[in-house]
Order: C-alpha cells, then sequence, then structure tokens
C-alpha cells in the first residue's frame, strides 16, 4: 500500500459589493434594491480557503495543496440584519449586467476581484452581514419567507431539504439544486463561512464607500469570507480493464468500470456551522431495519439510478493516463499538478452536500457504512475458468461459491461431481456485475472509521487496481432486501440482492451491513484519493468492498 499525493492551488474570488438596507416589513425583502436610508455601505467578498482549526476538518485526512477551481460568479445577494432584529434589507446583483467590472488581482495571489458599480443606501446602526452568491430559489425563497427575528437561525441553525429525483431514471440530485455545470463552468452557490457585523456609519456617500479600501469600517466597508456550499467528488483510473490475480495466477477480468454516487445529506445549513456540524450529525443506523425506515428521509441515494437503463448505469470512469505520484518531501508538486491537468481533461465529477458525524476513535466513531457518503463503482467480473468445466453464459452470468471458486450455473456449485460443494451457499453476479465501496474521505488507511464531506472540498478517486472480485448487491440502499418496498414487492434498489431461482442454493451474507463501523474484512480495490477544496488531499489504497 502506497500513498499518493497531488497538489493544487486555490485562488480566491475577492468581490466588492455596494448594498442599502432596509424596510420594516415582517419579512425579509424582496432584494429588488429599492430600499432606502441615509448612509451606503459596501462589502467585499473573497472566496475563503476554508477553516482547519477543527480536528479532522476538513485539513486532518489526506490533505496536500489547494487548487483555483472554475467558478462562474453571476448573482449576488447580499442581507443586512439591525441588531435589534427589527430589519432585514436584501439586494441582488446580476454580474452579467454590468453591475461589476471583473479583473484578475495584480498581486500574483490568482484573485478574481469585483468591483461594483452601484451603491445601495442603508440606514446606520449596527448589523450582521450576510452573502449568497449564485443563490438558487430554494434558499432565497426560505429566507424570503423567514419572518424578520428569525432570519439569522433561518440562515445559520435551520436545515433546508433539497429535492432530488429519488427513483427516476432522469436523475436530480439534493446538491444539484445548488451546484451545475454549464458551459464548462462551474455555478454554485457559495454562503458566509463566518459570522460577520458593521457598525453603519450615517452620511456616507455612495462614491466615499465604493472607492473606499476593503475592511475600512470607517467607510462601511466590511469583508466577508464566502465558500462553496457543496462537495464534489470524482473518479478516474488508470486503465480501462484490470486483471485480478490470486497469487501469481489471473482468476478473472475487471473491465466496463462504471460510478455512482449516494448517501451524502439529503439536506443543508445556508452557512456552515463553525464545528463543521451538517443537519444530520447525530444521527446513525442502530439496525438495519432503523436504516430501512429512516435513512431515506436523511440521505439522497438518486445517484444510484444515474443511466440505470444503459448497461450497470452511472458515469464511465474516464482515463486518467499521465498521473503522478508526489513525492513524499512535496517536491514535486508542479509535476503532479501537471499530470492531472485538472482544467484540461475537463474531470468534472458530481456534486455532494456535506455530510458529517462524530469523530471517534475505532468503533466509537458516529460514521457507519449506512449514513457516510460514498463511491458505488460497478464493473463487469469475467472469471478467467470456471471450476465446472463449463464455458461463459451469455449474458455474463456466474455463480460464485464459498469455496471461491466459479461456476456456470448455481446447481453445479453445489454438485460435487461438478466440481462444487454440497450446500455450500453461492452467490448469483447477474450479468457478471460487481460492486465496489470507495469512502470519499477516509481517515487512517486502511483501517478507517471516519470519514467526513465538507463543503468547498473535491474529492478525486484514482483507481489503479482490484484486488478480488466485489459483490454482488448492495445493502447500502434504505429498502429491507427481503421485503422490497417496491410495487408488487419489485425491489427499488438499482443493484438489489438476487433472488435465487427454484431450486437455487442461498445467498452467503453480504459482507456490507449499513450499522457497521467503515472497516471491512478485506479490501479489494486499488485507489488513489486526491481531495481538493478547492483544498486538497490525497490517499492511496487498496479498495475491496
Amino acid at each position: 500500500m502506497k500513498k499518493i499525493r497531488t497538489i493544487f492551488m486555490l485562488g480566491i474570488v475577492a468581490i466588492g459589493l455596494s448594498l442599502t438596507a432596509c424596510n420594516s416589513d415582517n419579512t425579509v425583502s424582496a432584494g429588488d434594491g429599492t430600499n432606502t436610508g441615509n448612509t451606503n455601505v459596501a462589502v467585499s467578498l473573497s472566496l475563503s480557503l476554508g477553516n482547519s482549526n477543527t480536528r479532522a476538518l476538513p485539513t486532518d485526512y489526506n490533505y496536500v495543496g489547494e487548487w483555483a477551481g472554475n467558478d462562474e460568479i453571476k448573482t449576488v445577494d447580499i442581507y443586512l440584519v439591525d441588531a435589534t432584529k427589527a430589519t432585514v434589507s436584501h439586494s441582488t446583483f446580476d454580474v452579467s449586467n454590468g453591475d461589476y467590472t471583473v479583473a484578475a488581482a495584480t498581486d500574483g495571489s490568482k484573485q478574481v476581484i469585483l468591483t461594483p458599480k452601484k451603491a445601495i443606501k442603508t440606514t446606520a446602526g449596527a448589523k450582521a452581514v450576510y452573502a449568497v452568491i449564485n443563490a438558487n430559489a430554494n434558499i432565497t425563497n426560505a429566507l424570503s419567507a423567514t419572518t424578520i427575528p428569525e432570519f439569522d437561525n433561518a440562515f445559520k441553525t435551520l436545515a433546508l431539504t433539497l429535492a432530488n429525483s429519488g427513483t427516476s431514471t432522469s436523475v436530480s440530485t439534493s446538491a444539484s439544486n445548488i451546484a451545475a455545470i454549464v458551459n464548462s463552468k462551474d455555478i454554485i452557490t457559495m454562503t458566509n463561512s463566518e459570522d460577520v457585523t458593521l457598525n453603519v456609519q450615517p452620511n456616507i456617500t455612495s462614491d466615499q464607500t465604493l472607492a473606499a479600501a476593503a475592511g475600512d469600517a470607517s467607510k462601511n466597508r466590511v469583508g466577508v469570507k464566502v465558500e462553496r456550499a457543496s462537495a464534489r467528488v470524482m473518479v478516474t483510473t488508470a486503465a480501462n480493464s484490470y486483471d485480478v490475480t490470486s497469487g501469481n495466477v489471473v482468476v478473472g477480468t475487471v473491465s466496463d468500470i462504471t460510478w455512482v454516487l449516494a448517501q451524502g445529506e439529503n439536506s443543508l445549513y445556508v452557512q456552515r456551522k463553525t464545528d463543521y456540524m451538517t443537519p444530520n450529525y447525530a444521527w446513525m443506523p442502530n439496525a438495519d431495519a432503523d436504516y430501512y425506515t429512516n435513512a431515506g428521509s436523511k440521505y439522497d441515494y438518486s445517484g444510484l439510478f444515474e443511466n440505470k437503463t444503459t448497461g450497470f448505469g452511472g458515469t464511465t470512469v474516464p482515463l486518467l493516463s499521465a498521473y503522478t505520484e508526489l513525492a513524499a518531501d512535496g517536491s514535486n508538486a508542479a509535476a503532479v499538478l501537471a499530470s492531472l491537468g485538472l482544467d484540461a481533461n475537463a474531470v468534472n465529477g458530481k456534486f455532494i452536500l456535506p455530510t458529517t458525524h462524530t469523530y471517534g476513535v475505532g468503533n466509537a466513531s458516529l460514521y457507519k457504512k449506512g449514513n457516510t457518503a460514498y463511491v458505488l463503482v460497478r464493473a463487469k467480473y469475467t472469471p478467467a475458468t470456471y471450476a465446472d468445466g463449463g464455458t461463459a453464459n451469455t449474458d455474463g452470468t456466474f455463480y460464485l461459491g464459498a469455496n471461491g471458486k466459479y461456476y456456470t450455473t448455481s446447481a453445479n456449485a453445489v454438485n460435487p461431481a461438478n466440481g462444487g460443494v454440497t450446500n455450500q451457499t453461492v452467490a448469483k453476479y447477474v450479468g457478471g456485475k460487481v460492486l465496489y465501496y470507495a469512502w470519499v474521505n477516509p481517515d487512517v488507511i486502511p483501517d478507517w472509521y471516519n470519514s467526513p464531506v465538507l463543503r468547498n472540498n473535491i474529492y478525486h478517486i484514482h483507481i489503479t487496481g482490484f484486488k478480488t472480485i466485489g459483490t454482488n448487491w448492495n445493502p447500502l440502499y434504505p429498502e429491507d432486501p427481503e421485503h422490497p418496498n417496491g410495487p408488487g414487492n419489485t425491489p427499488l434498489n438499482p443493484d438489489p440482492k438476487p433472488t435465487p431461482g427454484p431450486g437455487e442454493p442461498n445467498e452467503p451474507v453480504n459482507p456490507i451491513d449499513p450499522t457497521d463501523p467503515l472497516t471491512t474484512p478485506e479490501t479489494w480495490m486499488s485507489v488513489d484519493i486526491t481531495v481538493m477544496p478547492w483544498q486538497v488531499h490525497s490517499y492511496g489504497i487498496d479498495l475491496g468492498i
């Protein structure tokens, strides 16, 4: 097992905004810029690098550097909340309409500066300042419907549930509400990464606040750090197919590799909590029945249905042919960055909402298989030989006995005359489909127990090999495999437990259980995982289940 790391540089987007407040309505104003007052305020925003002060969050695990990103900023919403909670003003700016000039910073920091061309009036006094970049309707409507006294609470502590497509094959995830790729640009909602207040001074003109230096409170200038509200996962592979060996003997081949993403939360706080808690931070499945009943209302499984009608479904894992291992001392970071060619390769990945739980040592961790975000890798497995001497079935289906041997039929697997073992359990691999799991951000490798997914982080998984055969169905879907939820008792799970045919032996116990810790008895797939929070983490691992 070796660690493979990469490093990137994250640019800061600094945005100067002018805004006004405010009215005395019972709910937040519409953001149309019609507010009045006797002074003007300008707010500078910068895309935050994140906060690494909390144990294991965000840079404790696999952190190696930063990347500039590929963002497009279309709109900016600013909310000013009066200290007395008597008023909230809301102003919206459309970058595409020329409300700002956009230019790269000249100090070599890779910042992008948005300079406001408009100023909006507000009233004097102490105010809290909140920003939302690229706001979507879910956030805007929720905040607009909030009573003024409850605005701070709504922004910081109320969970906002984001709908997803559920079992539909036209997939729309919870995260897609706040993050999308449009014309090769990332349009991602960004919000405060920390609380900001300003004591607004009276009688400051529009020209004065716009001309003031960022952070000059005497001229009503204040800075707000924002960060992307979603996380992101990307998967690549070193080859399109891999041999699986036992000793020096090839026992099978893995090909047709695809991936999907599942079990991120389906809700989020508009502003990240300082301790990185997410809405379902305290929940874990206490029994399989608890998982089947409750996980579906807390986590997003819609990604499992991506391209379900095509092959095994999911996204074909693209090649990353020139990947370079980072030296232990980080001396070849530039070469690693060049090898990834992230922007040029357009390895866009998938977005996911942040998902965290209580950190713990060993089994004390609240991260369990049924409440932790995972990548499900689907692939086709072709045995090299069959113990019953048969030839491969046309559709690729084969059977794996508890003795570790492959068979063309389940009957042969339990018939000693055909190389089988009487009464052994037999796993049916329908169409040859095999499944492998990758936790998105595990801690100690390979004995992982914690795996936090944080906003403003990118997790890149690079597959380098498969150690052995994967499992044949996915228990990490909230449905009782023995009593499915679908119509007519038909499983909704896109990777269901195979149903034995007449006379076929029983399936063995699946090694994946929702209530178990993230550790597994053995690892089956080799991957390198790079986490880029628009900050970067990386690890290399022989991964299995």
